[in-house]
């Protein structure tokens, strides 16, 4: 963490040249692009990137998109790559348009993909690749929901593994980063309360950049094409702000997510605040791949968005009439990760 952080606000940012980038996984896309369009009409110059993991209904198969698998794009070095509305996805035979590709067909503009196979080792590269290709002045992290600040010892924490990689390469990036979330407890993980728990501790540090919310604009845009994109979480803030409150159930009825006004939020965070509270990310530094990162997490027991997608594959190759849900296999694959031994994070 080298850098020194000069922006107090996303205003600082209208002359600056700022790469945008969703860091959860493919459907934060959607999120992404709210900061883009914010982002843009203040004069800024913004690119739009994302972590490259989609949800099963959309990729069958377990772990995050390869580069390798990407075609009709420009590998620009580490785990990064130019894609545009003509570029694909040959995931083992299977054809998929991943949806950063999919923002880059509604923008008419080639967008960012950021490979997570090589762990933070390579985003951290390719952050520094993309800072010097583009001439950027700031990264922007955008999570949606919130559980990038997951200290660790979270019960309902459901994909540790995109949000800790992220979270090292933007806190160990050469330029200044930020963290921007959107829709507190949004992904049905940390709950809404929670995550403005956690956002008043790092405020606490002087780590609370500022506070946002979705306009008219924003939200006509957004709705506009929010269908082209496979997301529950990232659909919330437009639920909330159409007037909707209450709960909704997401991912197969797994999770439980509280729908009010706060759903239109963004609160923009110091990435070294974050970082520094974080065991989880912590844990996973210096990984040179995502299964390296994943046994890291599962020495803590901690149970992995990677292992429930792999022990999800496996179910159904099985071929098993007998139904099942993903609490049930996620707490399956916890309880075996308790029996072989592994020593949970010490949380204050």
């Amino acid at each position: 963490m080298s850098y020194s952080l000069s922006f107090d606000s996303l205003e600082d940012l209208s002359d600056k040249r700022v790469l945008v980038v969703g860091v959860g996984g493919g459907g934060d896309t959607l999120g992404a692009l709210l900061i883009y369009y914010k982002l843009k009409r203040m004069g800024s110059s913004v690119i739009l990137g994302n972590i490259v993991w989609e949800r099963m209904i959309l990729d069958p198969f377990p772990g995050p998109i390869q580069l390798e698998q990407v075609f009709n794009a420009e590998y620009l070095g580490g785990s990064c790559a130019l894609v545009n509305p003509e570029s694909y996805v040959d995931r083992f035979g299977y054809k998929i348009k991943p949806q950063i590709i999919i923002a880059s067909e509604i923008l008419g503009e080639k967008t960012i993909f950021l490979d997570l196979n090589r762990g933070d080792i390579g985003l951290i590269e390719s952050f520094d690749i993309l800072a010097s290709r583009f001439e950027l002045d700031a990264i922007i992290g955008v999570d949606v929901g919130g559980d990038i600040l997951a200290i660790g010892c979270e019960e309902d924490i459901w994909s540790p593994l995109a949000d800790s990689l992220s979270l090292n390469a933007l806190a160990k990036s050469k330029i200044p980063t930020m963290i921007a979330v959107i829709a507190p407890g949004a992904d049905g993980e940390l709950s809404q309360q929670l995550v403005i728990k956690r956002i008043s501790e790092i405020a606490l540090r002087e780590g609370l950049i500022g506070v946002y919310g979705v306009n008219r604009r924003e939200y006509k845009i957004l709705k506009s094409i929010a269908n082209r994109f496979v997301s529950e979480a990232s659909k919330i803030p437009l639920e909330a702000f159409s007037g909707y409150i209450g709960q909704v159930k997401i991912r197969g009825g797994s999770r439980t997510v509280d729908v009010n006004p706060i759903s239109t939020t963004i609160f923009l965070l110091d990435t070294r605040i974050v970082y520094s509270r974080s065991l989880i990310a912590q844990t996973v530094a210096n990984s040179k791949s995502i299964r390296e990162a994943r046994d890291k997490l599962n020495s803590k027991c901690i149970y992995t968005e990677l292992d429930l997608e792999e022990d999800l594959y496996n179910y159904r190759l099985k071929g098993s009439d007998r139904p099942v849900s993903l609490i049930d296999i996620r707490s399956e694959g916890r309880r075996k990760l308790l029996l072989s031994g592994c020593t949970p994070l010490k949380c204050l």
